[in-house]
């Protein structure tokens, strides 16, 4: 079992030193503390009581269970080793911030959707099969965005769909965005016929439209941001901020040097930076 998840692990190209942890650290006699730890709701899923080290341990153990569900589909294994790629970046992230390899409570909530067969790696974009939610759309406190009750209408609650997310090193150039969507269209249709998705929709600031007048018209962004119909908005700074800077911290960012000609004008203009979600039909076969 040990030597099948070094395998896993190297195969996903996840960090050498995190393999090496593995090797010397994962028992090779191995019992979850908890089984199926995502069968649990959260905030009372029991994966959140374990320590740093266990947690983790069981995170890296439920990878043989998921392979298998990615078997039991079908699906070829370029894309399950692909898809690991969140889990190595947040387990790579937490051992920069505190010395030891682990997730946060938040990053363990988030993940949910890759142990649960629900988010996949295809291009350069990643792709979640999910059900319309208001709640997604609004969420709350920083964050919220208001949803009109006319689009609430036309995008009616559960509806099949597929959520788009954005790496952080995501390559955006057209032709490759091109490629993801049809990559996106053809694995859903191929491997989960039965989520007959009527809308891919994405929530980001990437979508807020006065973020246009920041960039080049030939920016990468610009066209991403073009292929949405945006269907709610919102002037919150903390996301745009939070991912161009990687804080949102204003005396920070201030003081920081600054990577790319954004970087260089979204700080003194934050009545152009927000938040907005938009939409993209359903592509034809």
């Amino acid at each position: 079992m040990k030597n099948k998840i070094i395998e896993t692990l190297t195969k996903a190209h996840f960090n050498k030193d995190f393999i090496e942890y593995i090797r010397s650290e994962f028992p090779d006699d191995f019992t979850p503390l908890i089984e199926e730890p995502y069968k649990y709701d959260f905030p009372d899923n029991p994966l959140l009581d374990l320590s740093v080290k266990d947690k983790v341990f069981t995170l890296i153990y439920e990878l043989i269970p998921l392979k298998k569900f990615f078997d039991s589909r079908n699906i070829p294994d370029r894309i399950f080793y692909d898809s690991l790629d969140d889990i190595s970046y947040r387990i790579n992230r937490y051992y920069e911030i505190n010395g030891e390899y682990g997730v946060t409570d938040r990053d363990a909530l988030w993940l949910r959707f890759i142990y649960k067969g629900e988010i996949f790696d295809l291009g350069s974009l990643r792709f979640q099969k999910f059900h319309f939610s208001n709640a997604e759309i609004e969420r709350q406190d920083y964050d919220y965005m208001p949803f009109s009750d006319e689009m609430k209408k036309r995008f009616p609650e559960g509806e099949p769909i597929i959520n788009v997310h954005i790496q952080t090193d995501a390559d955006l150039r057209p032709e490759k965005i091109d490629e993801s969507f049809k990559l996106a269209h053809d694995f859903f249709t191929t491997y989960f016929p039965e989520h007959k998705y009527t809308v891919f929709t994405c929530r980001t600031w990437m979508l807020y439209p006065p973020t246009q007048d920041l960039l080049p018209p030939d920016s990468n962004i610009t066209s991403f941001a073009n292929r949405f119909e945006i269907i709610a908005t919102n002037q919150n700074t903390k996301q745009a901020l939070d991912r161009i800077y990687e804080t949102s911290d204003m005396a920070e960012i201030e003081k920081m040097e600054k990577s790319s000609s954004l970087a260089e004008v979204a700080y003194k203009n934050l009545d152009k930076l927000g938040v907005a979600a938009g939409v993209i039909p359903r592509m034809e076969s």
